[in-house]
């Protein structure tokens, strides 16, 4: 499978500033490819978990761009390390399918897990943003595990 890079996507991020427009970027990217899977999928309990990743995706993008607001002014410039952008993309757009979108989903959820996981560990404890990356990381873990 193809896990192409958004447009301008290579390199490594340096900043919290930069580690905070990738992340709006992946869940912009996230939510649409659900709300691609909720069109493709069947009514019944299928759609309606693809409907919940597609709302904890677009929630995520508007608590990120709050945190951005709120909290980032003071280390917005500072370096980060290891978070290479290569290592967290995916699809632009997700099989015809419905079963093999809800697979492709799952492997989105897991590389979010890791753009997170990483991304706490070079946050620390700077504004608070250890504990929600952390917690996004298990979310997606957890949407991964409920995905086929």
């Amino acid at each position: 499978m193809d896990l192409a890079a958004p447009e301008g996507a290579s390199g490594e991020l340096t900043s919290f500033g930069m580690l905070f427009t990738h992340a709006v970027a992946l869940e912009t990217r996230a939510a649409a490819l659900a709300g691609q899977a909720v069109a493709q999928a069947a009514a019944g309990a299928e759609k309606a978990g693809l409907e919940g990743c597609a709302g904890l995706h677009r929630r995520r993008v508007a608590d990120l761009e709050r945190l951005r607001r709120e909290r980032l002014n003071e280390v917005v410039l500072q370096p980060v390390a290891g978070m290479a952008r290569e290592r967290y993309v995916f699809p632009e757009t997700l099989p015809a399918e419905a079963r093999a979108s809800a697979g492709v989903l799952g492997q989105v959820e897991e590389i979010l897990a890791r753009f997170y996981e990483d991304g706490a560990r070079a946050a620390g404890a700077w504004a608070g943003l250890e504990r929600v990356f952390r917690r996004y990381a298990a979310e997606s873990r957890a949407q991964a595990a409920r995905l086929p």
